[in-house]
């Protein structure tokens, strides 16, 4: 295996629109700050609103997080549902999980209405369970589902799973509909050309090296704006205390040659493609590409909460070996390339979308896990701009603060260090936490 990310290999035979650096001073309306889906999503809520909107990107658009995650557009990231009815109650819970529903819509209906070609695929979702708290697991989150009024659900148990998918080891499972795959740098990449298309302007490898009040500079330049959406991941504390909220969890990813007939079949023996992920702390997940590649993830309690990438084969090879062990009848798949990946979160796993106190022209979206919430979260702070849909500010304010409750202060990473923080907070919050505190008093402006 090489280490190289698949997406940018699929680069190479499309032609999209070359966006220089910028290298000039220049004034807009409205200024994003990063092209994964959070910003392009912002960046779309524009079109055709009559503003003058500039974004840019430290890498191409789509090159970092976004561009690099295994295309997933389900609501599970971090927390299934059961874990939020456990935290927040089924009510709330409810409308937490419209964030990231909401958010695939997005997705898809950009992707169907602008043609993009970016192998975009309907594919259920199905969580494994494994041993007895996989059973639990997998009963808890039927039982949320209907809770809250979901009833597209479908449960397996061990015997049953084997008729749609060809593994051993597994003890339940719960199958949902409404969910997708898709290239995800290939989709950013087409949607900038509309961006572009619709007058905007796009500046990849500029990078925002200082913010003083409404200007951004670069190397090359400066945007000036009356409004200013960062969407950065591996947020610099040089440009906002916020990165002190900002933990990384690190995963791997890699992809095979094209399957055969008969290794689909092997696969998916019901002849129904799924994604699936399993019910481990550091989980696995997998699922097929446009072209029958099986992309499969994962990683290890060593390396998930280390602070910096790790870029070797090691963590990946072992994750091949699980999935092999699960699959006998695949155990002859090559994988071909692999690559690293390092994803912002929080301490509770839900994103932080803010406004500095006495900054109301500045919003920061940040430790965004999933496309889907990425892409909610990009048009909830464009929206702000706009002035619509008031009653959304009100209702999310209280998940979304970055003074919200947390179990443990992030003045403990001083004592303990931000690894060893995060891995405690990831445990408690996908596991333990309950949260009783969902009502900050608000500042002025905050949203």
């Amino acid at each position: 295996m090489i280490n190289q990310n698949w997406w940018f290999t699929t680069l190479l035979i499309r032609q999209f629109k070359y966006c220089p650096p910028l290298n000039k001073d220049i004034k807009c309306d409205v200024l994003i700050v990063g092209g994964g889906f959070s910003g392009m999503s912002a960046a779309a809520e524009f079109l055709q609103k009559g503003f003058k909107v500039v974004l840019i990107d430290r890498n191409i658009v789509g090159g970092s997080s976004s561009g690099r995650s295994a295309g997933f557009l389900t609501p599970d990231s971090e927390l299934e549902l059961h874990q939020l009815v456990r935290r927040y109650g089924p009510d709330a819970a409810r409308e937490i999980w419209a964030m990231p529903c909401r958010g695939i819509d997005r997705i898809v209906q950009a992707i169907k209405k602008n043609n993009i070609e970016c192998g975009l695929l309907q594919q259920d979702s199905l969580f494994l369970g494994i041993g007895k708290g996989g059973m639990e697991a997998v009963a808890s989150e039927r039982e949320c589902r209907e809770s809250v009024g979901f009833t597209d659900q479908q449960v397996y148990d061990e015997k049953e799973l084997k008729g749609v998918l060809g593994a051993e080891g597994f003890t339940a499972g719960i199958r949902y509909t409404g969910t997708y795959g898709v290239n995800p740098l290939a989709c950013l990449q087409g949607l900038k050309d509309i961006l572009i298309d619709n007058g905007m302007q796009v500046f990849e490898s500029t990078e925002m090296l200082r913010l003083d009040d409404h200007t951004a500079y670069t190397h090359g330049g400066s945007i000036t704006a009356d409004h200013i959406i960062i969407a950065v991941d591996k947020l610099k504390s040089s440009l906002s205390p916020l990165a002190g909220e900002i933990f990384h969890a690190q995963t791997f990813m890699s992809v095979t040659e094209p399957l055969t007939d008969k290794e689909l079949n092997v696969l998916f023996p019901g002849g129904k493609q799924m994604q699936c992920w399993d019910s481990k702390l550091v989980y696995s997940y997998f699922r097929l590409t446009g072209d029958n590649r099986l992309l499969l993830g994962g990683g290890s309690p060593l390396s998930t909460f280390l602070p910096s990438a790790y870029n070797g084969p090691f963590i990946i090879k072992k994750v091949i070996k699980e999935f092999k062990g699960r699959f006998p009848h695949l155990r002859d798949l090559s994988f071909i390339q692999f690559w690293p990946g390092l994803i912002d979160t929080t301490r509770d796993l839900l994103p932080i979308i803010v406004k500095p106190p006495g900054q109301p022209h500045l919003q920061f979206i940040l430790g965004i896990v999933g496309l889907p919430w990425a892409t909610f979260a990009g048009s909830f702070a464009a929206r702000n701009i706009l002035g619509d849909a008031v009653e959304d500010y009100a209702k999310y304010y209280p998940y979304f603060s970055n003074r919200r409750h947390f179990s443990l202060p992030s003045g403990l990473a001083k004592i303990v260090g931000k690894p060893v923080l995060f891995s405690l907070a990831n445990s408690w919050a996908k596991f333990y936490q309950v949260d009783t505190h969902r009502k900050p008093v608000a500042m002025k402006d905050e949203f």
